[in-house]
């Protein structure tokens, strides 16, 4: 049996393709709709109506020979909850489709990003993991212990976001990047919990930091990229020092980077910089693991999606069921 689970997201719309099979479900196949839905709603823009077609028409569309999926999937985040036009998007979407869309609330997409990070992560009993997911409209950071939920929460820090409000058409400097560091530094002041466990890893997970690990390739010897082969505020400092007073251009060809990915990536460095300060992350390994795993994780243990999140605290950890 085929379920396929797509995540409408803000940079781009990814759809994988599991097998259910007895232990964990085996990913078949992957694709991806390079979209972004960012650029036209963030801060307050409509989803255009050829925006709607194009990805309706995405996931309408299945691998030719491919198995049919028995299961389709919708979730979308950031862009989509925060869309004027939110509703029309998902009839529009459903009706072009025949797929449902569940736009996520930021408490279940941090609950969805952490689950499948740890699903991954090869947790010890009783470990405290703590992860951190940038994407383009939001970044989420979450606990567990021993695979049981503590804390999440979702932050309006995306990439895409902070790029549009910061920098757009400007060259990166040091004031610009500390103006957008403290910010997100006094966003995860205003909205963090105080009595959580001291993490005995961190994980982080998107395109973005997934490309700040990258990049380091570009400010560090391979001896030292064998000694600290993770991120650490010190290299994200080296990555953002070498960015300063670069094009998008120039970020691109300096740090191999594509385009898009350069245009955004500084203010998701910027965030994650400031993230690892205030959370006392010393050091973060990366996870190609994220959102499709979690819920894939999710629905082959419980057969649903009625996520354990408390409904009248959008932001919070774990409480009573939604229904």
């Amino acid at each position: 049996m085929i379920i396929r689970i797509i995540d409408i997201g803000s940079n781009s719309v990814k759809s994988s393709r599991y097998s259910i099979e007895p232990g964990r479900p085996r990913l078949t196949d992957r694709d991806k709709l390079d979209y972004s839905l960012g650029d036209a709603v963030f801060p307050d823009g409509p989803i255009p109506e050829a925006g709607m077609d194009r990805i309706a028409a995405f996931i309408a569309s299945e691998p030719k020979g491919a198995e049919k999926a028995r299961f389709t999937f919708a979730l979308a985040t950031s862009a989509v909850r925060s869309a004027p036009n939110r509703e029309a998007f998902v009839r529009r979407i459903e009706e072009k489709s025949g797929v449902s869309v569940r736009v996520l609330s930021g408490a279940e997409e941090s609950y969805l990003i952490h689950l499948g990070i740890v699903s991954r992560a090869d947790a010890g009993p009783g470990e405290v993991i703590k992860t951190i997911d940038i994407g383009g409209g939001s970044a989420e950071v979450s606990w567990s212990r021993g695979g049981r939920y503590l804390f999440g929460r979702s932050y309006e820090l995306g990439a895409i976001r902070l790029t549009r409000r910061f920098l757009e058409g400007k060259t990166l400097t040091r004031a610009l990047f500390a103006k957008i560091h403290d910010h997100a530094l006094s966003e995860f002041r205003a909205g963090a919990a105080t009595d959580l466990p001291p993490a005995d890893r961190a994980i982080g997970s998107s395109g973005n930091v997934r490309a700040l690990t990258r990049m380091l390739d570009a400010v560090r010897t391979p001896a030292f990229a064998r000694a600290v082969p993770f991120l650490t505020p010190g290299t994200l400092e080296d990555v953002a020092e070498a960015a300063f007073d670069r094009t998008p251009a120039q970020i691109s060809a300096f740090f191999g980077v594509n385009l898009e990915r350069a245009r955004i990536v500084m203010p998701a460095a910027a965030v994650l910089l400031a993230g690892m300060r205030h959370f006392d992350i010393r050091r973060l390994e990366t996870t190609e693991a994220g959102l499709r795993e979690g819920a894939m994780a999710f629905w082959s243990r419980h057969g649903h999606f009625d996520l354990p999140l408390a409904e009248d605290a959008p932001h919070e950890g774990p409480g009573k069921n939604r229904r």
